[in-house]
């Protein structure tokens, strides 16, 4: 109606009812554009930014990358040696209290405190560096077994989502020794920070005993995996 007032005169003249058809139809065209046009206009970027953000595969040589570049998307990997040659990987995370801080040695030679793998989440703005590796490839992990109740590997993992909640006694492989953490997600929580493997004079212990909730973080670090049993 509004669009009607404002056109009824043209050169002091009256509109005939020509004219006022050829604007009616002018005024629904535009409306019909608009009404098109709008869910365009309404897109939400972070919904782009979330679907970018999924972990990709990658291939990186020796050098320093940060999360988020067109190199390394965040997301969580399972990196690894990709011609078996041995090297350094680590990374520094953005949110230093609560991100996955890697340290490792990548390698076959278990007995040298070599590990295969390591998995970890790694968010935007982490720093990730690589030496003395050939190259290491950045594997996205695609699903997770929170029923699981035997092993995990070198890494970061989180109660009731990569293994179930409960009481369990845990040991490092034959041979082998490294550090086993367990960051509870209460306050009230109780936290684990041991070195497990046989060598007792290094104030290392052959096993321990936890009771994990969901929601704890477990990080193992420079042995291939640990061993849990149910109690």
């Amino acid at each position: 109606m509004t669009l009607k007032a404002e056109h009824m005169f043209i050169g002091g003249y009256i509109m005939n009812k020509y004219s006022k058809v050829l604007l009616t139809s002018i005024a629904a065209i535009t409306l019909s554009t608009t009404f098109l046009e709008t869910p365009d206009l309404n897109i939400n970027p972070l919904q782009e930014t979330v679907v970018s953000a999924k972990a990709k595969q990658a291939t990186l040589i020796p050098g320093s990358y940060k999360v988020g570049s067109t190199e390394l998307k965040p997301g969580r990997y399972t990196i690894t040696s990709t011609d078996g040659s041995s090297g350094n990987i680590s990374s520094t995370p953005k949110r230093s209290l609560h991100g996955d801080s890697i340290n490792e040695i990548l390698g076959s030679e278990t007995d040298y405190g070599q590990v295969p793998s390591v998995t970890a989440t790694l968010a935007k703005g982490d720093k990730v560096k690589i030496e003395g590796l050939t190259s290491a490839s950045f594997t996205p992990v695609t699903k997770r077994n929170k029923k699981n109740t035997t092993t995990l590997a070198t890494g970061f993992w989180v109660v009731g989502k990569d293994i179930k909640k409960g009481k369990y006694t845990v040991t490092p492989p034959d041979g082998q020794s490294g550090n086993f953490m367990v960051d509870p997600k209460s306050v009230f929580g109780d936290s684990t920070n041991e070195v497990l493997g046989g060598d007792t004079d290094m104030s290392q212990v052959p096993k321990v005993n936890v009771k994990l909730h969901n929601g704890d973080k477990i990080s193992i670090a420079g042995m291939t995996q640990v061993n849990f049993a149910k109690k």
